[in-house]
Formats: structure tokens, C-alpha cells, sequence
């Protein structure tokens, strides 16, 4: 047995074989790290022009404190790379048999030797990056910068840099053990980074996009969710994404300490790396090196799981410019069997025995037509599922541009969308039932043939809570006059109407601004109660009374008569381009007639639009083509939010008070 002396000896000796990874860790340690701070302080210290006073030694201290720590990401990516050519270069003997007989021979057990090669390249980097980071610090001593604080997250920096170094060292050695080339060895290390999420991305981004209609907001699924799913698709994705999840702490000086979940979930992969690399070390066998793969029974495995995404994507990529059935089989025939001749070249060197495993391409195009054309065909029924109405316990509906901000309750696993028709959610399944049907029949069609072009319809998002409590969404292509059928009906309840429009639940005291743009062939009805003339393209002032407004029998909130109307902002502008909070503008022959409404009728404005949108059907709120600007507070109280709600001449009382407020401004 090799003693404690002999290893440390052997340890000694490896170090100066890796004599050239120290070179080159210490030349890229030394611009990253003190030669950046040194850059940073220098040119802080010439825009102070006051250097060596205590007023600077806290900028001084930010200085350093951005320029050494816990946020520098070029640490994270040379600690990434390093790891990868110490281990590429540290075992390339394992891919020539003379070298691989040389040290096999020497008097030592495989796993020993594996410790000691691997132990000399951790210590390699470990001394080359913590001297870095000590000339940083001291150049921040010599600037009068310089914190305990700083001190302390700088060795907390070390430990986790050290962790992605030994993370990214582990991950390249299982691709040097599973592979007996160079070659071949890049070649695995770009399928383990890249092969996960080239499937999401195939299978989110397009499949299910493309050919999965109903499934909602696929877009959000990946946009919202691509840090964490991208995460832990291979262990550089883990450690270059670090930040993006519960592995990062409370915020330091220098950045975002690492939790101790962050560091337990690192620790334990590099474990499980290490400790994969090391079994395949001592069950690779020596006549491996010079072959592309080391173990021939994975050849079959890893040609097939390349193959299939390869003719998968020959296939979209067709799909997206030729919609054809026939083109899109001879995409995966040709490009599936061209795959599996190139992978079997690749292992053999020899085009004469490219033919040699025929079941190979077999199994790649015949998984790749399944998945693409149970997809493109929705062979098992996802966009056409439709429950039974009496497995049905409630409902929502929601159209798809809806916009205002409801209170809803975060909830796990649930975008924007579905928490809105958990919100929107009622038992008047009997209503919303006929349009899901609605849904589905347009799907059958559009499956059918996938170019129809169905007349008048919009997108609604759907929710199915059936009696056994399983949720489903769905999103369908309706008619709008069954959408706008449905409307009518559900607005008809006044609770349903209050949750519809949130607006209506409002009190004054909540709104701090109301706003509009109103052009004057939209809402003629305004122009006609204010009676106003403009010269199209010249800027008047608020403009000349004509005759006196008809008389109106609309209720008008009591504050108005009782309150004298302050100035309302009208003004008219004929510059199409000017900023916003010009009152007016004159695009062409069209009038644009902005109005902002008086803090002191804010109560008064709002009282009566909410007046009208209890009143009045969904058709004649639906067809409105201006909208009404409300200001309100968050909740936090420290800004405001804008909300943007319907707005036209069927507004009789709001339409009346506006134009009410123009009058008196035309009568100052």
C-alpha cells in the first residue's frame, strides 16, 4: 500500500507535469483579477482627484468591492473552462495505448493513481486563483480600500469557485472515460452542454407551439421557465446559471452570498461526477484508447438518441417552409439515415462498414416519424379533448387581450393567464360549455386541413375544473358571436360583471388620474356636447361655441353641480409627432382631442363610468375603439398603475361629463 509520504511524493511529481496548466491558469488569473482591480482603482482614483482622504475611502471600497468577489461572472467562466482543459490534458494518455500500457504499468491501483492526478490538478488551480485574489486585495490596501466584509466574501468566492472548477473537471472526465479519441472526446463534451436543451427547445419552442394550438401560452411556459429548466440540463448550465434559483443567498457586499442549498445541490454533482468518472476509469479497458467510443455497447444507445433530434429538426425545418406531409417523410428518411452513416464512419473510420448496424437507422427514423407525425397529426387527441359536461363542477373564460390587472393570488406552477381564470372561474357551466365545444369543432376542421381560414373568431382562453378536482386549460380559436352570445349571458349576473371589470370595484380614493385620447370620427357624440371647430393642421385655442348642447336625461353624479369645475387640460396641437401630455393633435383632417380630467372631478368621472359599465351590454362595451386612462395607487402606495378601460359614445353619462368639463374650459 502507497503511504501517506509516497502520496504526497507522487502528488509533488504530478504538480510539475502540470507545470503548463500553471502557467496558463497564472496568466489568466492575473489579467482577470489584479490587473482589473488595479485598472478600476486607477481610474477611480483619477476622477477623485482627492486620493488618500478619509471622504474617498468609501468609494475607494465600492471600487473594489465591484471589482473583486461573489458577482464576477469572467471568475465563474475561467473556472468553468479551466476545469475542462486540466481534465482534458491531465488524462489525454488514456487515448494513446502506449501511454495508457506506460503508467498502467507503474506499481500503483488505477483509483490511487486517478486521486493523485486529480488532487494535483485541484491544488494547481486552487493556489494560482487564491494568489490572484490576494494581490487583488492587496492593491485594494494600497488604494485605502479595504473591509472585513470584502475579506470574507472574497473567501466564500474562492470556496465556490473552487466548487465549479471541480464541478466542470468531474463533467469533462466521464466524456474522456466514455470516449478513446480527442475527436470524439469534444465531440461528447458539446453533446453533454447542448443535448438537453436542443430537446426542450425542439419539443417546447416548436412541437408543442406549433402543433399542440390549444395548450396555453407555450411562449410564457418557456420564456418564464428557462433559466430553472436550463439550469440542470448539464453541469456547466448549473454553475453558469447560478443566481436563477434558491442557490443564492442574502445580497453582500460583492454580490449574492451562495445558500447552503446552492452549495449541498453543487457538491453533490460534482460528487456524483467524480465518483461516475472514477468507475469508468476502472472498468475502461486498455484497448479502448484509439477507438471512438470506449464502450462499444453505448454505440448503438448514443447514435439513436442523436439521430432522432437530428431528423426531427430536418423535419420542422421543412415543416416551416413547405407544409407537406410527403416532404416532411423524406426529410426524416434522408436526413435520419444520413445521420447514422456519418455516427457509424465516426466509430469505425471505415466507409465499407458504414452499413454494418442497419437497425440503427431503422430505430432512428421510425422514432423520429412517431413523435413527429403523432405531433403534427395530434394523434393522441390533446387539442380536441373535450370532457363531458356533466364531469364539469365550473368554468372561465377569458379573451385573450384582456388586459386589466385583477387581484389575483400567486400560486405555484400557474402563469398570468390561468391565475386570472382561476379568478374569472363560475358555475354557470351551462353557458361557457357550447363555446369549448364551439373550440373543438374548429379544431377538428383546422386538423383536417390545416390552410382553412374560419370567418369571424377569435382566441379565448378555457378552464375546466372537473368534479374530481383536476384543473384544465385550454386555449380555442371561437366564433365571436357565440364569444360575444356567452358575454351577454354571464354579464347578465351582476357579481360575475363586478369580477369581469374590476373597475367596478373601485372607490374614488384609489384613483389619482383619468386620462383619454379622443378622435372625433370615434366618438362624434363628444365633439357634438362640446360643440367644438377646428382648423385641421393650424393649433387654435379651445375652440368656438357653436350652440347650446341637447338636453340629456342620463343620470349626472350630484358632485358635479355641486362642485365648480376646475380647468381641464384641452389644448389642440397640429404636430402629429408631439410629446406626451399634449391635450390634443391633429393627424391629417382627423382631430385627436385630449382630456385630462381635475383631481377634484376624479370622483365624479369615475362614479359615472362605472355607472355606464354596469348598465350596458357586452356588444356595445366590446365595440368601443377609445379608451379611458385610470390612474390608481399600487399597493405598496409609492407608484402608481395605469389601467386602460373601454370607452364610446354608448358611455352616455361619462360621455356627458367630459363633455361637460370642455365647456367650462371653453367658457374661461
Amino acid at each position: 500500500m502507497t503511504s501517506a509520504i509516497s502520496f504526497t511524493k507522487l502528488i509533488r511529481t504530478e504538480r510539475k507535469q502540470l507545470i503548463w496548466l500553471t502557467a496558463l491558469q497564472a496568466v489568466a488569473f492575473t489579467l482577470v483579477v489584479p490587473l482589473f482591480v488595479l485598472m478600476n482603482m486607477a481610474a477611480t482614483l483619477e476622477d477623485q482627484k482627492t486620493a488618500w482622504v478619509d471622504a474617498d475611502a468609501k468609494v475607494m471600497l465600492d471600487v473594489l468591492s465591484t471589482s473583486i468577489g461573489l458577482d464576477r461572472y469572467p471568475d465563474v467562466m475561467l473556472a468553468l473552462i479551466f476545469g475542462a482543459v486540466a481534465a482534458l490534458g491531465a488524462f489525454s494518455y488514456v487515448h494513446s495505448r502506449e501511454k495508457l500500457d506506460f503508467y498502467h504499468s507503474l506499481p500503483l491501483r488505477r483509483e490511487r493513481f486517478f486521486l493523485v492526478r486529480s488532487v494535483a490538478v485541484v491544488e494547481t488551480y486552487a493556489w494560482t486563483y487564491a494568489l490572484a485574489l490576494a494581490f487583488g486585495l492587496l492593491i485594494g490596501v494600497l488604494y485605502h480600500a479595504f473591509s472585513g466584509k470584502v475579506l470574507l466574501e472574497v473567501a466564500v468566492t474562492f470556496g465556490r469557485n473552487l466548487l465549479f472548477f471541480c464541478c466542470s473537471y468531474a463533467a469533462t472526465l466521464v466524456a474522456v472515460m466514455l470516449t478513446g479519441k480527442l475527436l470524439t472526446t469534444i465531440c461528447a463534451l458539446a453533446v453533454f452542454f447542448g443535448y438537453l436543451p436542443m430537446l426542450l427547445i425542439v419539443v417546447i419552442g416548436y412541437f408543442v407551439d406549433s402543433f399542440l394550438t390549444t395548450c396555453m401560452n407555450t411562449e410564457w411556459l418557456w420564456m418564464s421557465n428557462s433559466s430553472q429548466t436550463l439550469k440542470f440540463t448539464s453541469p456547466w448550465a448549473f454553475c453558469m446559471l447560478w443566481g436563477n434559483g434558491r442557490e443564492v443567498g442574502a445580497v453582500g457586499v460583492t454580490g449574492q452570498w451562495p445558500s447552503i442549498t446552492g452549495i449541498c445541490q453543487l457538491v453533490a454533482i460534482t460528487v456524483l461526477l467524480f465518483c461516475l468518472a472514477l468507475v469508468l476509469y476502472r472498468y475502461r479497458k486498455s484497448e479502448a484508447a484509439g477507438n471512438a467510443l470506449a464502450f462499444h455497447r453505448l454505440e448503438g444507445v448514443i447514435k439513436i438518441l442523436i439521430a432522432v433530434p437530428v431528423a426531427l429538426i430536418c423535419a420542422i425545418l421543412i415543416h416551416s417552409v413547405i407544409p407537406s406531409a410527403l416532404w416532411e417523410l423524406a426529410a426524416i428518411l434522408i436526413s435520419g439515415t444520413l445521420f447514422c452513416l456519418l455516427m457509424e464512419f465516426i466509430y469505425r473510420w471505415d466507409i465499407r462498414q458504414i452499413l454494418m448496424h442497419k437497425w440503427h437507422i431503422a430505430v432512428s427514423v421510425g422514432l423520429a416519424l412517431v413523435i413527429f407525425f403523432g405531433f403534427r397529426y395530434d394523434v393522441l387527441g390533446y387539442n380536441t379533448y373535450l370532457p363531458a359536461q356533466e364531469e364539469v363542477a365550473s368554468m372561465a373564460v377569458r379573451n385573450l387581450y384582456t388586459s386589466w390587472s385583477y387581484p389575483v393570488k400567486k400560486k405555484a406552477n400557474r402563469n398570468d393567464e390561468q391565475l386570472v381564470l382561476d379568478y374569472l372561474e363560475t358555475d354557470h357551466v351551462e353557458l361557457l360549455y357550447p363555446l369549448a365545444e364551439n373550440g373543438v369543432e374548429n379544431q377538428w376542421i383546422k386538423q383536417k386541413n390545416s390552410e382553412d381560414y374560419l370567418d369571424d373568431t377569435m382566441w379565448v382562453d378555457v378552464k375546466y375544473t372537473l368534479k374530481n378536482g383536476k384543473e384544465i386549460y385550454r386555449s380555442y380559436e371561437v366564433a365571436y358571436d357565440r364569444y360575444s352570445k356567452c358575454m351577454e349571458q354571464l354579464l347578465a349576473d351582476m357579481e360575475y360583471r363586478r369580477r369581469m371589470y374590476p373597475i367596478l370595484t373601485w372607490d374614488a380614493d384609489q384613483v389619482v388620474g383619468i386620462s383619454g385620447n379622443f378622435y372625433q370620427g370615434d366618438i362624434p357624440e363628444l365633439y357634438s356636447y362640446a360643440d367644438i371647430q377646428v382648423v385641421p393642421g393650424e393649433t387654435t385655442e379651445m375652440a368656438q361655441r357653436i350652440s347650446e348642447p341637447e338636453t340629456e336625461t342620463e343620470w349626472i353624479p350630484d358632485q358635479l353641480a355641486a362642485a365648480d369645475l376646475e380647468e381641464a387640460q384641452t389644448v389642440i396641437q397640429g404636430d402629429a409627432s408631439s410629446e406626451e401630455g399634449t391635450a390634443s393633435r391633429t393627424m391629417g383632417s382627423d382631430l385627436s382631442l385630449y382630456i385630462e380630467v381635475p383631481a377634484k372631478d376624479l370622483e365624479a368621472v369615475l362614479e359615472a363610468y362605472q355607472k355606464d359599465l354596469s348598465m350596458l351590454s357586452f356588444s356595445e362595451i366590446d365595440e368601443a375603439h377609445c379608451v379611458l386612462r385610470f390612474q390608481q395607487r399600487s399597493q405598496a402606495g409609492s407608484s402608481w398603475e395605469m389601467e386602460q378601460y373601454p370607452i364610446s359614445g354608448n358611455f352616455k353619462n361619462t360621455i356627458r361629463l367630459l363633455a361637460k368639463l370642455v365647456e367650462e374650459q371653453n367658457q374661461k
